[in-house]
């Protein structure tokens, strides 16, 4: 067994040994001030056990509500533990596949691939949220281009816009990249056009300090890296990826990336589970059809 993957297993079963405890950790994050009613706001209420998942009755209007509504836990079917370690899992350095997830967590290979995708999709729409700002650089770039190969043509390389907030001290803070929908292939790369549209729909309006860096002779080097890691990172775990799902794992590798910048891994836990109950659940028709909405592309 990988020697990240047993140190996450054994993590996670020091943690959470139970359902309950796992319920407890949401209900907690739910309403960490105790509990709010979400039709009138009361703050009394009566819990209702009987069920697998508790329920919390209002003192005042009797609604009933859970604390996984209007999450990405919603509606699930699957036991707490297994969303709880799929998402340790999911935050191994590499990320972790469909088939193994499969395998070590014990759910269908379909199973699997739906729990990580809607991970990926909770991290796209919470990423979508959080424009760069600050000191900004944008790059045009290639997504697939085998450094450690010397031909000018890479006709499995996909045109992207890669961009990051930098810190004072240098060190890139948030990243995203985006692909360029139907230019793949050959020295294909976003225009100024493609980036000038990046920074309206990504950039903070306040912003000045917005740097662009649309040619390959002058890109910006610690951008130019991150999209490399991110190729050869997705590429050790993934093989080969297919067009249509693409931005999904592009999303995962530079939500992850912020993730592991924020200190603890504690903190990295918990800033993940943030995302996954501020996010509402995604039904399978619903997902798969956001995927199709999703540029096309294709790697080596």
């Amino acid at each position: 067994m990988d020697v990240h993957l047993e140190a996450a297993l054994q993590s996670f079963n020091s943690r959470y040994s139970s359902e309950q405890a796992c319920m407890e950790t949401l209900i907690a994050m739910k309403w960490p001030s105790g509990f709010i009613c979400p039709r009138c706001a009361h703050t009394r209420c009566s819990r209702l056990t009987s069920r697998r998942i508790p329920l919390f009755e209002c003192g005042r209007c009797k609604h009933q509500t859970s604390a996984l509504v209007g999450t990405m836990f919603e509606g699930t079917r699957l036991p707490l533990l297994k969303w709880f370690m799929a998402l340790e899992l999911f935050l191994l350095p590499d990320g972790i596949s469909a088939m193994r997830l499969s395998q070590v967590i014990g759910v269908t290979y379909k199973t699997a691939w739906l729990m990580l995708h809607k991970i990926r999709h909770a991290a796209l729409e919470f990423d979508a949220r959080e424009l760069l700002y600050g000191e900004v650089k944008v790059n045009s770039d290639q997504y697939g281009r085998n450094p450690s190969r010397c031909s000018v043509s890479h006709p499995y390389a996909t045109a992207v816009t890669v961009a990051c907030s930098v810190a004072e001290s240098g060190e890139l803070q948030q990243v995203k990249i985006r692909l360029v929908p139907h230019k793949r292939g050959g020295d294909e790369r976003a225009t100024r056009r493609d980036l000038t549209a990046f920074i309206d729909e990504h950039v903070d309006a306040g912003t000045s300090a917005v740097q662009l860096f649309p040619q390959a002779f002058r890109l910006y080097a610690p951008l130019r890296k991150v999209v490399r890691e991110a190729w050869q990172s997705l590429k050790s775990t993934y093989g080969a990826l297919g067009v249509k799902h693409l931005q999904a794992y592009l999303n995962e590798y530079t939500r992850r990336r912020w993730l592991r910048l924020s200190g603890t891994v504690e903190t990295m836990r918990h800033k993940l589970l943030q995302i996954c109950m501020a996010i509402p659940a995604l039904p399978y028709r619903q997902l798969i059809e956001v995927q199709r909405k999703q540029p096309f592309a294709a790697v080596s």
